[in-house]
């Protein structure tokens, strides 16, 4: 190498040159099991074993962040992300929105919205079999409705067409439900709009029985409490037994007011008992309202002998085809006024003939009757009137009534032919009549009347028939004696001829009429 520049320092590489190897520190012994020379053995201890960490860590420090500035940008991918979870997100709770919606409707609603109520019969009701009962119902929709259809189950039993929209929306319209067995059934109405959308009403639970009528039934019950057995339904009949709780009773009769049932017990003859000292295991309304005694009850000593009276011509004989009198009602009408004696033949057999009733004793002046009577088997009965001078008007009065006094008919049984009876005060029961129905250009206006008692406020049906169209409308209106109610209009039927106009309390017609609707 040129020496040009100068000399170079001793310690300078001097290129192509060769030098010795750099001299190694001493080599220290290792043995088996120590850690290698220098390794980290404390963490108090360096690498390097010394006590104390090298220099360059002594001014280590924590990182610092400054929380307030500004998060790094966000790639525009994130917000294109977070858009669309939004709008899927949407679109899912409008799915589940509308399948929930969908689900209470009852029906193929859509985009129609429905309100759809059964106004009659309510919930539990009784209902006869065999007799039929109108289902009242009331509906609207944002379209035009054409069907109300009636289902019991899932079987249809009747409808009603539908051609014009009511004035205010409200559609109402009554079908026949008619029953053939006992049993507890369930019914709805399905309503159908215009474009085939459909709504089906609440369910409606009712009961079928067997109608009551004239035929005396009975139910079993079970006594509750300890209880006195009377002659008759009150405190003021004596007492003729005891009823002990646990006891089973048959339920053969009820008083009006059902504060008293007439029972069968131990073998006995019906006697009478308070309503709360016995639990019936079925409805009390398969039981007739007997307000009578089965046995004689108690008369006056000086009560004076019935007048003489004529006596039918039947045969003494007695046979196993008589009939058997049984006295099973009276009723004050006519403002107290009048008696009206029911008398019922519980033979297997009929009866027609005359048959003699009198009344004495009690609060009802003395008298006789003979009727010309056809009664039927099981229940047939026939009824009288009897004068009452003065007119009974109060409370707590009875009647005594023999059926038979002579006992010229031979009857299967002939204990069971007198009967006492507590009078209730008359009530005179409401009259409707249809006072007007005037036919104007889209609806019938009709006026009813009340010439009976008074009428508490009760909802009442209008209803017009054309062919197989059924349009009603119906209020609640309270009607004092000889009131007149306001004009009660229904939609009128499309089409001509005859259309009858019926006014329903409680699904039975009161009152009806004929008119024409002309083109």
């Amino acid at each position: 190498m040129s020496e040009r520049y100068g000399q170079y320092p001793d310690d300078e590489p001097v290129i192509g040159a060769t030098y010795p190897p750099p001299p190694q520190p001493p080599a220290e012994e290792v043995y088996i099991g120590a850690p290698a020379a220098g390794a980290y053995q404390d963490e108090d201890q360096d690498w390097d074993g010394s006590d104390e960490y090298d220099d360059e860590y002594d001014d280590y420090e924590e990182p610092y962040f400054d929380y307030d500035d500004p998060p790094p940008a966000r790639q525009p991918m994130f917000y294109v992300f977070v858009a669309l979870a939004a709008l899927v997100g949407g679109i899912v709770v409008f799915l589940l929105f509308s399948i929930v919606s969908g689900g209470d409707d009852g029906g193929s609603g859509g985009s129609t919205r429905f309100e759809v109520q059964v106004d009659s019969p309510p919930r539990d009701k009784r209902v006869n079999i065999g007799q039929p009962e109108d289902v009242i119902v009331q509906a609207t929709a944002t379209e035009p409705i054409v069907r109300f259809e009636l289902f019991v189950g899932d079987r249809s039993v009747d409808f009603v067409d539908v051609s014009e929209t009511p004035e205010d929306n409200r559609y109402r319209s009554t079908l026949r439900l008619l029953l053939d067995q006992k049993g507890t059934y369930e019914f709805f109405v399905r309503v159908t709009a215009s474009s085939g959308a459909t709504r089906d009403s609440d369910k409606v639970r009712i009961i079928a029985v067997e109608p009551v009528g004239e035929r005396p039934q009975s139910i079993k019950g079970t006594v509750v409490a300890d209880a006195t057995l009377r002659g008759g339904p009150g405190e003021d009949f004596a007492e003729t037994g005891t009823l002990k709780a646990g006891e089973e009773i048959t339920i053969v009769g009820k008083s009006r007011s059902l504060e008293w049932l007439l029972v069968e017990a131990g073998g006995q003859e019906p006697r009478w008992a308070r309503r709360s000292a016995i639990d019936p295991l079925d409805t009390l309304d398969l039981v007739p309202t007997r307000d009578v005694t089965p046995t004689p009850g108690p008369t006056s000593t000086n009560t004076p002998e019935p007048s003489p009276s004529p006596s039918p011509s039947v045969s003494p004989s007695p046979s196993p085809n008589s009939p058997d009198f049984v006295p099973t009602n009276a009723v004050l009408i006519d403002g107290g006024a009048v008696l009206r004696i029911t008398v019922s033949n519980v033979s297997n057999n009929a009866y027609n003939g005359p048959v003699v009733v009198a009344v004495g004793g009690g609060d009802v002046p003395q008298q006789e009757l003979v009727v010309e009577a056809a009664m039927a088997a099981n229940g047939g009965a026939t009824t009288l009137e009897f004068e009452v001078d003065p007119p009974i008007t109060v409370q707590g009065k009875r009647a005594v009534v023999t059926v038979d006094p002579k006992d010229a008919i031979k009857e299967l049984r002939e204990d069971n032919n007198v009967a006492t009876f507590v009078l209730l005060p008359p009530q005179e029961s409401p009259e409707i009549v249809i006072a007007s129905a005037d036919v104007l250009a889209d609806r019938i206006s009709v006026v009813i009347r009340n010439t009976g008692g008074a009428l508490s406020a009760t909802n009442v049906t209008v209803r017009v028939t054309l062919e197989s169209q059924t349009i009603s409308n119906s209020i609640t209106i309270a009607l004092a004696k000889d009131q007149s109610s306001p004009a009660i209009e229904v939609a009128r039927p499309a089409g001509t001829g005859t259309a009858t106009v019926e006014v329903l309390i409680g699904g039975q017609v009161q009152a009806s009429t004929q008119v024409q609707l002309g083109p």
